[in-house]
């Protein structure tokens, strides 16, 4: 579930859970994470939870859903890989998210939990994975970004419309694994073949081609 914010703005040290909520709608990390440092967190996160190294189409599926839920990092208060709540009387912060689609979409106020770091938010993360989404985590493990999607809108992980979810979640691998060096999957030698008959047909074209 996707954190409401604007752009971001220094944030010297967390806020209070007791701070009005209007306060905190602009508030993101002060260094905004990349997409190679996310998914080098996540890929260490996954070890260490599950005990197993992860395979690239792994780590690119779980770097895929962070930048889902967090605009690529540009929204994730609280060192939050993926906009997880926290628990009845837990410790968290006040956010304003959207919740429901279509009729059901509405604005809330929900509390969402905070982390001391980034390396502890994406653990958290993965454990959250493995102990309630157990399919999502074979479908991680096996690289299936469809089953992954299905696997979450079925255990209730978001409100959004399962397909649209879905589909963002492959734009967003998508656009991973376009950037990754030495990309080596289907999906990335079609968007690669796409880019480069793309370069070839701009240096075939007339100058006047307009």
């Amino acid at each position: 579930m996707r954190i409401e914010a604007s752009q971001p703005k220094a944030l010297p040290a967390p806020v209070p859970a007791a701070t009005p909520l209007s306060a905190f709608r602009a508030h993101v990390l002060p260094h905004r994470l990349g997409a190679p440092e996310a998914r080098t967190l996540l890929g260490n996160a996954w070890t260490a939870v599950t005990g197993n190294p992860a395979e690239p189409r792994t780590s690119a599926l779980l770097t895929a859903h962070w930048a889902l839920e967090t605009d690529s990092g540009r929204c994730m208060p609280g060192h939050n890989f993926a906009g997880i709540k926290a628990a009845p009387g837990a410790a968290g912060q006040s956010f304003s998210t959207i919740e429901g689609h279509g009729a059901t979409r509405r604005e809330v106020s929900a509390r969402f939990r905070v982390y001391e770091s980034a390396e502890a938010g994406a653990r958290d993360y993965v454990t959250l994975l493995a102990t309630r989404y157990p399919d999502a985590v074979a479908a991680a493990r096996a690289g299936d970004s469809a089953g992954f999607a299905r696997a979450l809108a079925h255990g209730g992980y978001f409100t959004a419309v399962p397909e649209s979810y879905a589909a963002g979640l492959e734009h967003r691998l998508a656009t991973l694994e376009a950037r990754a060096p030495g990309c080596a999957t289907a999906s990335c030698g079609v968007l690669a073949r796409a880019a480069l008959d793309g370069v070839l047909h701009a240096f075939r074209a007339p100058a006047d081609d307009g």
